[in-house]
């Protein structure tokens, strides 16, 4: 059996190796593992999984404060488990099956169905004889169902009084504005993290666009009626094929410098897929930014490309402008360089809004990375921690 990577190397992890070979693990009916001691047959010790983190009541774990580091009886699970799934090709354990759930205070999965706490299912665990609420956020107030209803509502057109008032109205709460802010600050890059980590399916033709925003410490602009404004510039990039959008990036001035960070993104995001070609319109910053492109291969720059222009038109962009337009055009401006809001109107326009072009399907999903549940939202927060979590795990 070879090592698992991520293990590390060390006396526990070889002791647990040792384990796995001559020792007969068995798992209970509880979700957790009985493991032998080495140096005594009639000691058994009880080994738990909680999501990516493991315990066990060996006296070397339950001794060290910390607990950071595995013991060799948690190490021993482990390869045991990475043995019967892997090389054998036999059931995973109960507790790490889709439809395991586990108790909050003692990690059985011995649990029942038992009343509501508020909104929430409520169970009861057979073994600690305890009352526990699950939740997909720890410590969250709310259910992620209502946090990602809220997301909806937001970048499909509501303000944050609206939402807070619908909800209040309909499900008799009392949340605020302000609750829905912080959820958008918080889940927003979370899930982005998520999306951008997906590798699409994407042509070889690019088309790029910006359009102005109102924001806090942008430059001033005198509009019609000499009334002033401070605005900035907001870079799409999108696919042509899947209208994919890959990159929607903020910059102070309509320059080579924005122009280059939305290439750069957009290349970030295409996961090593290349266009041949870039359509543009006539704004000379596009070819200028096409100087510094970050791979070796350029593509070829079709610029003052416009609506009436069949054998050049920019025209899947230009909609794409509308429909943020029509989302930005009755906020009052965005506050920060760092808001979430482009970012989060980049997945719902990708990952939630369906397109008539598409035949009622999102970009994500003709780019092969779409999510298939009717509350995409929750979806893709799912996922997201999920993914996290894995990568906490590695990590560690």
């Amino acid at each position: 059996m070879t090592t698992p990577a991520g293990f590390g190397s060390d006396a526990r992890m070889t002791r647990g190796l040792e384990i796995s070979k001559r020792s007969t693990i068995t798992e209970n009916e509880d979700g957790s593992f009985t493991v032998p001691s080495q140096t005594s047959a009639d000691v058994f010790y009880i080994v738990r999984a909680f999501g990516a983190e493991w315990t066990c009541d060996c006296p070397d774990f339950v001794n060290r404060c910390d607990a950071i580091e595995a013991c060799k009886h948690i190490f021993g699970v482990r390869f045991w488990i990475a043995a019967r799934t892997e090389l054998k090709n036999e059931p995973r354990p109960k507790v790490f099956s889709e439809d395991a759930l586990q108790c909050g205070v003692c990690g059985s999965i011995r649990v029942i169905k038992y009343g509501v706490n508020g909104t929430k299912q409520a169970y009861w665990c057979k073994d600690c004889e305890k009352k526990f609420t699950p939740s997909l956020l720890k410590k969250a107030r709310y259910t992620p169902e209502m946090i990602t209803l809220t997301l909806d509502l937001y970048f499909g057109g509501l303000s944050l009084r609206k939402i807070s008032r619908t909800i209040n109205d309909h499900f008799g709460m009392n949340l605020g504005k302000s609750s829905v802010y912080r959820w958008i600050q918080t889940y927003v890059p979370m899930i982005s993290d998520y999306a951008n980590s997906l590798v699409p399916q994407l042509s070889d033709t690019w088309h790029a666009d910006e359009l102005f925003v109102r924001m806090k410490g942008g430059q001033t602009r005198v509009g019609k009626g000499t009334a002033k404004m401070d605005i900035a510039l907001l870079w799409n990039v999108m696919d042509r094929k899947t209208r994919f959008l890959l990159a929607s990036k903020l910059s102070k001035a309509r320059d080579c410098a924005g122009a280059d960070r939305a290439f750069r993104e957009a290349v970030k995001n295409a996961k090593g897929s290349q266009p041949e070609t870039i359509y543009t319109d006539s704004l000379p910053s596009y070819g200028e930014a096409l100087m510094f492109w970050p791979t070796d291969h350029k593509p070829n720059l079709i610029a003052k490309a416009g609506i009436k222009k069949p054998h050049a038109n920019n025209n899947r962009v230009e909609r794409l402008n509308g429909t943020l337009r029509e989302r930005v055009k009755v906020q009052r401006g965005w506050k920060s360089f760092k808001t979430p809001l482009a970012e989060g109107q980049r997945i719902h326009y990708n990952f939630v809004k369906p397109h008539m072009a598409l035949e009622g399907q999102t970009p994500a999903q003709v780019a092969g990375v779409g999510v298939q549940e009717g509350n995409k939202w929750l979806a893709l927060l799912k996922a997201s921690i999920t993914n996290q979590s894995g990568t906490e795990a590695t990590t560690n």
